[in-house]
C-alpha cells in the first residue's frame, strides 16, 4: 500500500480519485482543526497527551501502531 501525499489529506485509500469526497474532506478538516483549538483549555496542546494510532502500513497491509502527541496527529 502506499500512501498519497498529493493533497492536503495524506491517505492511502485513493482520494484523489473521487474529487468530490476529497474537497469535502478538504474544506470539513480546518473547521475540526479550528473547532478543537477553541475547545480545548489554554496551553492544552503542550501537554503530554499522546494518541494510539496507526503510524505506517506495510506491504501486506498491516499496521503498526504507535503514539503520537495530540498536535502531531495527522488523520487520513
Amino acid at each position: 500500500m502506499n500512501v498519497s501525499y498529493d493533497t492536503l489529506i495524506p491517505n492511502n485509500v485513493g482520494l484523489s480519485s473521487d474529487r468530490r469526497v476529497l474537497k469535502a474532506l478538504e474544506k470539513w478538516h480546518p473547521g475540526y482543526i479550528n473547532w478543537w483549538n477553541d475547545l480545548i483549555p489554554e496551553n492544552f496542546q503542550k501537554s503530554l497527551v499522546y494518541l494510539r494510532t496507526a503510524v505506517s502500513v506495510d506491504p501486506q497491509g498491516w499496521a503498526k501502531f504507535d503514539y503520537v502527541k495530540m498536535p502531531e496527529y495527522r488523520w487520513g
